[in-house]
C-alpha cells in the first residue's frame, strides 16, 4: 500500500511539473507585427467591396497649425477599386521624410513621401526630433461622389511642458471633421484618403 501511494505521488509530481513547462511555438505572422511596427512599418486595411469597380483618386492633405490645409501629393493616382485599400508607412533613411504607400491590388499601388517637421523642447530649441505616429479615421459618414474620404492621419508628436515629454496620445480613431481632442495638440499632420470620382 505504501509503495502504491509513493508511486501515485511521484506520478502526480511528474504530471504537475510537466504541465508547468514552457514550450517553443512556431511564430505566426501576428507575432512579427509588433517588431515591424517598432521598426516603423504600419499598415491600415480598408474594406471596399461595396465600392468595387468605382474609380477613386488618392489624396494627401497637409495641415500645419495656423495655416490653411493644402494638398501635397503632387499628383493623384486614379484607380478602379477592388476589395480593399491598404495605406501603409515604411521606414525612411532620412529622419525628415516618411514614406507611404497606397495599395489597391497586387498590380496597383502608389508610393511617395511626406516632408516632416521637427519638434523641440522650448527650453532646449537646439535639440530637435522627428517623431510621428498614425491613427485611422472613424468611417461613419455616407460616401459621396467627389467628396474627400479621410482614412489615416499621420501626425507629429508634440512637446507637453506639463509632463516635460513628447506625446502622441489620445483618441484611437479620428473624427472625419477633425474635432477629436488629439488633433488640437498636433502641430503638423497629414491626412491620407481617397475621393470617389
Amino acid at each position: 500500500m505504501k509503495q502504491t501511494l509513493i508511486t501515485i505521488l511521484l506520478a502526480l509530481i511528474t504530471l504537475t511539473a510537466h504541465a508547468q513547462r514552457i514550450k517553443v511555438n512556431e511564430p505566426s505572422i501576428s507575432d512579427y507585427l509588433p517588431l515591424l511596427e517598432a521598426q516603423g512599418f504600419k499598415a491600415y486595411s480598408f474594406d471596399t467591396k461595396k465600392l468595387k469597380g468605382a474609380t477613386a483618386q488618392t489624396v494627401v492633405m497637409e495641415y500645419v497649425k495656423g495655416q490653411e490645409p493644402r494638398e501635397v501629393s503632387g499628383f493623384s493616382m486614379s484607380v478602379d477599386l477592388d476589395e480593399k485599400v491598404v495605406i501603409g508607412f515604411v521606414p525612411s533613411d532620412n529622419d525628415s521624410l516618411a514614406r507611404y504607400v497606397f495599395k489597391f491590388r497586387e498590380d496597383r499601388s502608389f508610393s511617395s513621401r511626406l516632408y516632416l517637421r521637427p519638434i523641440c523642447d522650448p527650453q532646449h530649441p537646439e535639440e530637435k526630433w522627428y517623431m510621428y505616429n498614425s491613427r485611422p479615421f472613424e468611417l461613419t459618414a455616407p460616401i459621396e461622389k467627389g467628396k474627400f474620404i479621410p482614412l489615416v492621419l499621420y501626425g507629429s508628436y508634440w512637446f507637453d511642458s506639463d509632463c516635460n515629454a513628447c506625446r502622441f496620445c489620445g483618441d484611437n480613431f479620428i473624427k472625419p471633421d477633425l474635432t477629436s481632442d488629439i488633433v488640437k495638440y498636433i502641430p503638423h499632420f497629414f491626412v491620407l484618403g481617397i475621393k470617389i470620382l
